[in-house]
């Protein structure tokens, strides 16, 4: 790979748990430091000489210190490389991880007990206290927090404490976890809904104990499935839509028959977790599901339902987010300096609700409005958003009517018209078909 891009060193920190300081979860041993915490605060190691000089690189299209690394993205033959800002003052989102240990000898992975990924650090866990202060130093900030990397976060003793730090003191952060899901109790499920995170995902690989063990060897498949309906009942009953609760589903050789699949559909369903999706691996290479690899037949029936396609996809009919969108004229005209309106019919065609309040200030649905080109080039992600009248559920409907800001420029352009889960993804992304309007600005 001559040429590359990423985007983890313009959004992103890892931060070990034992202070060291990484860019992106593809480094387990923490073999290409940027910094360590005991040495520089985590936003100096931010804005520091050697992240920008990263990023110089991958502006102009190779870095070395990224060479090792699998995260990156080849650019094609004269595809320019993207152009983002190399001095970048606020840190938006980290990788935390609590500790490196896990309860699970998952099949070949390098945080197995067997792989000794643990003898990589310094320490096997992250203090709460020094946690607190890092948090006092970025929390402001801070967007968003994934909390966990390698190993089980929930193997933390504090693990909780350090949850209800995080909502307590900076609420707006988007605080999402992947876990097991074995270390969950009742008092434990009843502090992380009360604590208000925002979405938890649960690793389950397979309808059944014989086919989840093979991977996640030592595993519980009836406690996991437990401790996943404890934690929606949970949120029920705090009448919240957080925690967004994930069921996530790895996809081998062993537990990839439709069959199988359907039947994590029906077990997801009756327990009533908002997401299934199916992830595609390529390790450990024996076990990978033929049938799925990327760009199969197979693999193109479920793009929108895989886990990194998009925020919104899943694999349970009646939570997707689905639209139909018509506006009312067939072409619209305005002119340079004006505003406009325009009235849509939306319906409500996928299974998941579309709330238009939220206790987590995400996830409520608006109509978004993206200004492209005469090409159908994007020019205004954002140009412009309404409001839902009232909360629509699977099969309802409602007329909104959409402001457009003034344009500047006469000419021909296009309106993309799309829902969206604010905070989180447009439905486009998870397979919702999107409206196109031509649109007249004139002189």
């Amino acid at each position: 790979m001559s040429r590359f891009t990423c985007d983890w060193i313009f959004n992103i920190l890892v931060v070990l748990c034992d202070g060291k300081v990484v860019c992106g979860c593809a480094d387990p041993r923490g073999e290409r430091p940027l910094g360590h915490l005991r040495e520089l605060p985590l936003g100096e190691i931010w804005r520091s000489e050697a992240v920008r000089r990263i990023r110089r690189e991958l502006n102009a299209g190779f870095s070395p210190f990224c060479a090792p690394c699998g995260l990156k993205r080849a650019l094609a033959d004269h595809e320019p490389a993207p152009q983002r800002p190399v001095d970048l003052q606020v840190l938006p989102r980290i990788f935390f991880e609590p500790t490196v240990v896990c309860n699970l000898d998952c099949l070949q992975a390098v945080c197995a007990p067997g792989a000794n990924l643990s003898a990589s650090r310094a320490r096997k866990a992250f203090p709460l206290d020094e946690f607190k202060v890092l948090l006092q130093e970025v929390g402001p900030q801070l967007i968003r927090i994934d909390f966990f990397n390698y190993g089980e976060p929930f193997l933390h003793p504090q693990a909780l404490d350090m949850i209800e730090h995080v909502k307590q003191r900076y609420p707006g952060i988007y605080l999402y976890t992947s876990t097991n899901g074995l270390l969950l109790d009742e008092r434990k499920i009843a502090r992380l809904a009360n604590a208000g995170i925002d979405e938890v995902t649960f690793s389950v690989d397979g309808p059944d104990q014989r086919s989840y063990e093979r991977y996640r060897r030592g595993g519980d498949f009836a406690k996991v499935l437990g401790n996943m309906a404890a934690l929606v009942r949970a949120k029920r009953q705090l009448g919240r839509e957080v925690p967004f609760i994930n069921w996530r589903y790895i996809l081998f050789r062993w537990n990839d028959s439709f069959l199988q699949m359907a039947r994590a559909k029906r077990l997801a369903a009756r327990i009533g977790v908002d997401r299934l999706t199916w992830e595609i691996t390529d390790h450990p290479a024996a076990a990978a599901s033929v049938k799925f690899q990327i760009g199969t037949p197979a693999w193109k029936r479920i793009v929108h339902q895989i886990w990194d396609t998009s925020q919104i996809g899943s694999a349970l009919r009646r939570r997707r987010y689905i639209a139909r969108i018509r506006p009312g004229p067939a072409r619209l005209a305005t002119r340079v300096g004006e505003k406009a309106e325009l009235e849509v019919l939306v319906k409500n065609r996928g299974g998941a609700a579309w709330i238009t309040r939220a206790y987590s200030g995400r996830r409520w649905v608006r109509l978004g409005a993206q200004l492209h080109d005469a090409d159908k080039g994007l020019l205004d992600l954002n140009y412009s958003r309404a409001f839902l009248p009232r909360p629509l559920a699977a099969g309802e409907r409602a007329r909104i009517t959409i402001e457009l800001p003034a344009v500047g420029q006469a000419g021909d352009y296009w309106l993309k018209l799309d829902m969206v889960s604010e905070g989180v993804d447009w439905f486009e992304n998870g397979g919702s078909p999107v409206a196109w309007l031509p649109f007249t600005v004139s002189e």
